[in-house]
């Protein structure tokens, strides 16, 4: 088959999983590909422009021979000389499958194991900036009065930690949108928080100016990133 079809074949999958004969290999592409790494066995991704489609696409390749052993007691018809199409069980959710996609894309063009969020998000003005919030908070609320046990400093140190852990994690989750909206009210709950410290002289007024325009330099790109993912 050309690249053509099963772009053609794969942009319409929906739960199954094709297996393109390509000499002793057998190949999944794209939604089958996701299919097969998530639910199958994660091999090795490869991740390439393809000129004739002029795309990028995700493909996967075991040995024919061993097919049986991946694929078990699933149903495995084969089609023609070319094409195989094995049934799982699972469908191919769109938003997950997207998430997929653009996390294994980073991974096999950087041929390393990282973590999703380290090999995406660690690498976003967000989360250096999120990061940074949090080392300069945690370094502001140590200096908080030392002789007094103070809720509000405690509690700016946990909400900057799941700030910055939350923007961390972001790529992780099927629902960013929904994440995007709890860390932007955690953004604003911090903000509060370090005026209610500054109206008790635990923090300066222009420690408060400096940290609240890291907390709104935050806010202000997961509100991007999230125009972007409605997009």
């Amino acid at each position: 088959m050309t690249f053509a079809e099963i772009l053609n074949t794969e942009d319409s999958n929906t739960n199954l999983i094709y297996l393109y004969v390509e000499g002793d290999f057998l190949a999944a592409y794209e939604r089958s590909a996701f299919l097969f790494h998530r639910y199958v066995s994660p091999f090795k991704l490869s991740y390439r422009y393809v000129k004739v489609v002029n795309r990028n696409m995700i493909s996967l390749r075991f040995p024919k021979a061993s097919l049986r052993k991946w694929l078990h007691d699933w149903p495995c018809n084969q089609i023609n000389e070319r094409l195989f199409c094995c049934e799982i069980g699972k469908q191919v959710d769109e938003a997950e499958y997207e998430n997929w996609r653009e996390l294994a894309s980073v991974d096999a063009k950087e041929d390393k194991r990282y973590t999703p969020h380290t090999s995406v998000i660690e690498h976003q003005p967000v989360y250096k900036t999120a990061y940074d919030a949090l080392l300069h908070l945690l370094d502001l609320t140590k200096h908080v009065e030392k002789n007094m046990w103070d809720p509000y400093a405690i509690f700016a140190k946990r909400l900057s930690y799941s700030i910055c852990y939350g923007v961390r994690t972001l790529y992780d989750v099927s629902d960013r949108e929904h994440a995007i909206d709890t860390l932007k009210k955690e953004c604003s709950e911090l903000l509060f928080v370090l005026q209610v410290l500054k109206d008790k002289k635990q923090i300066s007024v222009e420690s408060f100016a400096v940290n609240s325009e890291r907390i709104d330099s935050v806010s202000r790109q997961l509100e991007g990133l999230r125009r972007t993912v409605k997009a």
